[in-house]
């Protein structure tokens, strides 16, 4: 009964909130207003203007310190506004707010504002609100100034051979990036806003004529579904928009390049840019767009086949390796080479520990050292990962504590998962290596097996957008299997987008 009482104070509280957002919007457009809703904020700046230097025409100028080009604002917004003679001739607030819109005062961009919520929402960000008290409307102009970071090299995707330009943290930057790359007039971006506090601008980008209509309309209403106070992680947005959260598998892709982002929204997806954020989504996504790179269309098709049926062997090794070797040495000692089976016993014969015990240490001890690499300062953090690797690594094995076999099946593995061009994917992987440890330890390869087997029945159960996660491989219905999948076709062949898709335009030449 306490419990349901709490829920319904915090249900009540949230409808309050929600009511007095929404009385605002009815207030009047008054500097008085604007002041009791911002309060005594220290970085709000409030200035009275007379127009031309008439005092019978007075204008409030209100923006916010730091987020506004004070030259800017200076030069086209507050010197027109006093020096103007064409301002000077009028006698009505009305004649000048006409005269404003139609461009007396220089700028490109002005909005005639008539309600409350949109002149403050203008002011938090960036722009210069003219409030007129006597006529209750305002005109906001876009003169965002704040810092921001340059467009550099990406971090985590590394740039072999291609485009080394990456996201940044301001929103109409990304988007300009886009422009740059997709030139086609058809291409759309439609913008939302999430979060009740963060006020959070939320690009969708797709190419009209060309992407699934039914995907963007699901993405937008996802999105605007999302009834958070706050949306300045990444991951707050990702676990609203996707179909099956209990899953540990990535179900919409995330990049920092332009690159491919721009190659995924020509190819049909819809992308999701989120302001404040130097990454932006792809989706749908299905299982073999975790595999693939930018650089496996800039290198020759054989090449980029050969390393892409190298990314599903290591993604296979990272996965079962720890297992398969855990159930080969404990349960099915006949399936190993004699000379192999001598040489195990012998690392293993002073060793105290038994291996399943040996191999899930040596798994949280390389997770630990993961997470302390990425944790700790550049420099600090690569020292801590070659200290652990190496010296405590070898220190281990000679004081006979853990097998030199082990800690290679556990190297091995850890380099396996690198191999993937999805960080995601990989952290799924990381955790179901783990449990089919468990299962190994259990059963043998029967558990192994029966693990992996419900692992195919999971990814068969998902559906990201109304595509299915697994194909192309599933549904057999797709003809596309051998084009971009295990490997990549010449250019020449791939002439249809993905038939998942249900793209408009099927043809990509």
């Amino acid at each position: 009964m306490k419990h349901f009482w709490t829920r319904k104070k915090q249900t009540a509280q949230s409808e309050e909130y929600l009511v007095n957002e929404f009385e605002d919007n009815y207030k009047e457009i008054t500097t008085a207003n604007v002041k009791i809703i911002l309060a005594d904020s220290s970085d709000i700046v409030y200035q009275e203007h007379y127009i031309n230097g008439n005092r019978n025409l007075p204008v409030t100028v209100v923006f916010v310190d730091g987020m506004v080009d004070i030259k800017l604002a200076s030069d086209n917004i507050l010197k027109p506004l006093t020096q103007e003679k064409g301002l000077g001739e009028v006698k009505g607030f009305d004649d000048i707010i006409e005269l404003i819109e139609h461009g007396i005062v220089y700028h490109a961009s002005r909005k005639i504002r008539t309600n409350l919520g949109d002149v403050l929402n203008d002011i938090i960000s960036g722009s210069v609100a003219l409030i007129f008290d006597k006529e209750k409307r305002a005109i906001t102009f876009d003169a965002k100034g704040y810092e921001k970071r340059g467009v550099t090299e990406p971090t985590s995707e590394n740039a072999v051979k291609g485009p080394k330009d990456a996201f940044v943290e301001v929103l109409r930057v990304n988007t300009s990036l886009v422009r740059r790359r997709i030139s086609t007039p058809y291409l759309r971006i439609k913008e939302t806003t999430v979060g009740r506090q963060s006020l959070t601008q939320v690009a969708v980008v797709y190419i009209e004529n060309l992407t699934n209509e039914n995907i963007i309309k699901e993405v937008m209403k996802r999105l605007n579904s999302i009834n958070e106070d706050a949306a300045i992680s990444p991951g707050l947005i990702e676990e609203y928009i996707i179909d099956k959260k209990s899953s540990p598998f990535p179900q919409v892709l995330n990049t920092e390049r332009v690159d491919k982002f721009c190659a995924n929204i020509i190819e049909g997806r819809v992308g999701i840019i989120i302001d404040g954020m130097p990454v932006a989504y792809i989706a749908p996504a299905s299982v073999t767009l975790f595999f693939q790179a930018p650089e496996d269309y800039a290198y020759h098709f054989i090449i980029s086949s050969a390393i892409r049926l190298l990314r599903y062997i290591s993604a296979l090794i990272a996965l079962l390796l720890p297992a398969f070797y855990v159930s080969v040495t404990t349960f099915h000692q006949e399936m190993i080479p004699t000379v192999l089976a001598i040489s195990i016993i012998r690392s293993e014969s002073e060793v105290p520990f038994p291996t399943v015990t040996s191999i899930i240490g040596m798994l949280i001890a390389f997770e630990m050292l993961l997470e302390a690499g990425i944790r700790l300062p550049r420099a600090i953090g690569q020292a801590v990962s070659i200290i652990g690797a190496l010296v405590v690594g070898q220190a281990a094995a000679q004081a006979k504590l853990i097998s030199p076999v082990v800690v290679i099946i556990i190297a091995v593995t850890g380099i396996a998962g690198f191999i993937i061009p999805s960080q995601d994917l990989n952290n799924g992987i990381r955790i179901l290596r783990m449990i089919f440890v468990l299962f190994a330890s259990i059963a043998g390869l029967y558990g192994l097996s029966l693990g992996f087997i419900m692992l195919i029945y999971h990814l068969s159960t998902i559906e990201t957008f109304g595509v299915p996660y697994l194909t192309p491989f599933a549904p057999s219905d797709d003809l596309q299997f051998a084009d971009d999948t295990l490997i990549r076709m010449p250019l020449a062949i791939m002439r249809k987008r993905p038939e998942s898709l249900k793209t408009i335009n099927k043809k990509r030449r």
